[in-house]
């Protein structure tokens, strides 16, 4: 009798390794398909690795042995064929290791491996379904809080603790230890009801005639009845903070009016719709949203992508939902993109609300077991509807994607720098979508020049909303020339004297006023008068920024950190001054010239809390903030009603950025910044500060003229092979000598012009030449729009002869393909 044939399968390992590795599936183990764990040992210290099977077959490879399978830790798969299809397109493209992608792409608690440590979880004590070995497990976390896999198996006596450990994790019984750092709660809010039986007019005149005499608490209860509209068809709830901020009062006053029975509390989390409330009805269109929305229907019968450009609060937001459930009715899935799920709030309340049980969100700040949670549910019977995630939501398993809308398609959000894979969400959305034979929704006021040309030359449908909501006038945007400001001395600190006139009125009216800043800190320069000396860092080659707040200095590269110098560190001169300006400092001027304003600051150093970032924008959208300084931050998706004046302090630094996308990238973070003003009645005013006042970005920003501004970069980027007439690949190369990665990248260089001759540009010295100790040097190469294929092989090919050489092996290099 024949024997079995044996059975191979390969896997991809959860390392920055290339390729995938086979092994043999011993009798017994079951069957496997794509998609399912296995453990397996790799490497000469036998570390053990969750990895994930990525296809069966009965080859045996040739001249080496074969290590087995040591057991299989699913029943079903938990990564289904069309993400392993995007998996390779990712690690294709991008050059990266497919064992990356998988590292980005599994919540951790799926990707065990040897050094997978281990914490006792909430039902540890009173697991008892386990005996005699896991007990003993359990008993040694006891005593010890932290073991590593490798550590378990020790323990138990097995070579495979794997299967043990996962069905203890199932339980709760084990949990990773980063769940316990991670560990992410939703932020509740108190929200402020009338109690029962006080909702109807009778009721509310008799609260008003016994509260005569408790003038503080009458108040209350009239701005109470004001804000919540309860007398009307379409009451509305009241967050208490928003209550105390409106009527000048405080919770006391709340409280007591909870005690005599008038009023009663509750939490819900932000965000979350009110479950007594009816659903929101479809929204009623406009004429021109109506119009947009029936070309994008006819797009997308024409179109697998289509470009939906629409000034801001145009209403493109009804729009998506309007398509969004047409999908849901077809028993579809959606995927909704954003460039950053902390920054977007205010739509996922929006859409909660449209569609309250068809939602989940997925962001990088939800606990690793919600994580996993949400991956196992979109496997299940009943995957939810519609995802709203940032960049990560791509890699979740869907099952019948029909649409994926990315919203403000041109956000440089979208594409992950660090750690590889360095993928793009808004590219890779189209080809998941297309995997799924689903369409693609991009949207944005100033879209990208990639986007617009894939449009204008007809590879995407293209569909234009060029009216605010409302007819409301798009700003009016002024121009301040500072160098005449300065001349004529109207300048106080930062600010001209039209600036300040435009936030006084603003103030006045009892309107908000947004500043836009783009860099952080207090100053970003400290230097010596005498002979010019700037602290920089021990380890990179860049200056170091000032922080008030925490009186030190700061480098934005490492995160090092340096008590602030008191004489200078080259000739001793204690003669130092601060030069430049962050958005500390313009938070500190402004708190001088409008002492009784509210003024907040939101940048990376007050949005680091697990809720800061929402607080502030919670804050600001109750009228608690009047002036709000800020980062690109305040440039994505805010929209609120009282912004009537907008403000840039200094845009040349915008517009002399080394890169070839800097005047892309500054129009339309001005543009962006300037649409928060004016949303809802009025035309909002934008004070644009500058030293270049007739630069001809600036002209096109005050005409809103995108398609200027398309035009005028696209003839720029021909004339010199920039995208989107290229593909750009760039090349970090890393090491701790200066001589050894000087000497690589020149041997790359050689390497790569053999096949692309002078579409390699480099070896270059970058502006910060050295980070963390290490010493960089730049490649920039350009490959042919219609054959990047087969050049990004030879390119593969070349780095991987090149760093074959021992002298050079030692070397870290950093591939970015489409780099921003």
């Amino acid at each position: 009798m024949d024997s079995l044939p044996t059975v191979f399968v390969d896997v991809i390992l959860p390392l920055a390794v290339p390729g995938t590795f086979t092994y043999a599936l011993p009798e017994g183990l079951g069957p496997v398909i794509p998609g399912m764990r296995v453990a397996v040992p790799f490497g000469r210290g036998r570390k053990l690795y969750g990895g994930l099977v990525r296809a069966v077959h009965g080859d045996r490879p040739p001249h080496r042995s074969v290590r087995p399978v040591l057991s299989v830790l699913d029943a079903t798969p938990v990564v289904l064929p069309e993400q392993l299809d995007l998996w390779d397109r990712i690690a294709a493209h991008y050059l990266c290791s497919l064992g990356e992608v998988m590292i980005a792409a599994l919540p951790a608690q799926l990707a065990l491996s040897s050094e997978t440590r281990l914490v006792a979880g909430p039902e540890a004590a009173k697991d008892t379904a386990d005996q005699g070995r896991a007990v003993l497990l359990l008993q040694a976390l006891e005593q010890n809080n932290v073991i590593t896999l490798e550590q378990a198996g020790e323990m138990l006596g097995l070579k495979d603790p794997m299967p043990v450990v996962k069905r203890l994790m199932e339980r709760g019984a084990l949990l990773l230890e980063e769940q316990l750092r991670d560990d992410w709660k939703p932020r509740m809010a108190t929200y402020v009801r009338l109690a029962a039986g006080n909702s109807n007019e009778e009721a509310l005149h008799g609260w008003f005639d016994r509260l005569e005499k408790a003038p503080k608490q009458l108040h209350v209860l009239m701005r109470f009845v004001e804000i919540s509209r309860c007398m009307t068809d379409d009451p509305k709830e009241v967050e208490r903070a928003k209550l105390v901020h409106a009527s000048g009062s405080t919770t006391t006053v709340i409280k007591q009016l909870v005690d005599k029975g008038l009023f009663e509390l509750y939490e819900r989390e932000v965000g979350r719709p009110d479950p007594s409330r009816p659903l929101q009805r479809a929204p009623d269109l406009s004429e021109p949203q109506r119009k947009a929305l029936d070309e994008v229907r006819s797009a997308f019968r024409g179109h697998d992508v289509v470009l939906l450009r629409g000034v801001t609060s145009s209403g493109k937001t009804e729009i998506y939902t309007t398509l969004i459930s047409e999908v849901i009715a077809r028993n579809e899935q959606v995927l909704y993109l954003l460039p950053e799920i902390a920054l977007t709030t205010q739509i996922i309340a929006r859409l909660r609300h449209r569609f309250p049980d068809r939602i989940a969100v997925f962001h990088s700040r939800m606990a690793q077991h919600e994580r996993t949670a949400l991956w196992m549910r979109c496997l299940g019977d009943d995957p939810p509807a519609m995802i709203i995630g940032a960049r990560s939501a791509l890699f979740l398993p869907y099952q019948r994607l029909g649409l994926v809308v990315v919203d403000e398609e041109h956000d440089p959000s979208y594409k992950q720098h660090d750690p590889a894979p360095r993928y793009n969400a808004r590219d890779m959305a189209v080809v998941l979508a297309g995997l799924h034979k689903g369409k693609v929704l991009l949207g944005s006021a100033t879209p990208s020049m990639e986007s617009q040309h894939n449009a204008r030359t007809g590879k995407y449908g293209h569909v234009e909303l060029l009216v605010r909501f409302g007819d409301v006038q798009m700003p009016m945007i002024t121009r301040v020339d500072l160098r005449d400001a300065a001349k004529r001395k109207l300048m106080r600190g930062h600010f001209t004297r039209t600036f300040i006139d435009a936030i006084q009125q603003a103030l006045d009216r009892r309107e908000q006023v947004i500043v836009f800043q783009n860099r952080r800190g207090y100053v970003p320069v400290w230097q010596c008068e005498t002979c010019s000396w700037i602290p920089e860092c021990d380890q990179c080659d860049v200056s170091l920024t000032y922080h008030k707040l925490q009186h030190q200095l700061r480098c934005h590269y490492c995160g090092r950190q340096y008590p602030p110098p008191t004489t200078c560190g080259h000739c001793g001169s204690p003669r130092l001054r601060m030069l430049g300006f962050g958005t500390e400092k313009i938070e500190e001027e402004l708190g001088e010239f409008f002492p009784t304003a509210k003024v907040a600051r939101m940048d990376q150093d007050t949005t680091r809390g697990k809720h800061a970032l929402e607080r502030i924008l919670t804050a600001f959208g109750q009228g608690a903030i009047d002036i709000l300084v800020g980062t690109q931050m305040v440039t994505k998706g805010l929209d609120f009603d009282h912004v009537s004046t907008v403000g840039i302090l200094n845009a040349d630094n915008l517009m002399r950025f080394p890169d070839f996308r800097a005047h892309e990238r500054a129009f339309q973070l001005m543009a962006q910044v300037a649409g928060r003003s004016g949303r809802r009645k009025n035309a909002g005013s934008v004070i644009i500060q500058a030293q270049e006042v007739q630069h001809p970005v600036l002209d096109l920003v005050v005409k809103h003229d995108v398609d200027g501004m398309y035009e005028r970069e696209l003839e720029h980027r021909r004339a010199h092979g920039y995208p989107p007439f290229t593909r750009m690949v760039q090349l970090t190369l890393k090491h701790r000598s200066e001589e050894r990665v000087a000497s690589a990248a020149s041997a790359l260089a050689l390497a790569l012009r053999e096949g692309l001759a002078d579409r390699v540009l480099g070896p270059e010295i970058p502006v910060v030449s050295r980070i963390r100790d290490k010493h960089l040097r730049r490649l920039l190469i350009k490959l042919g729009r219609t054959r990047h294929h087969s050049e990004k092989d030879f390119v593969r090919d070349t780095i991987d002869r090149v760093f074959g050489d021992p002298q050079h092996s030692a070397i870290q290099l950093v591939t970015d393909v489409d780099p921003m």
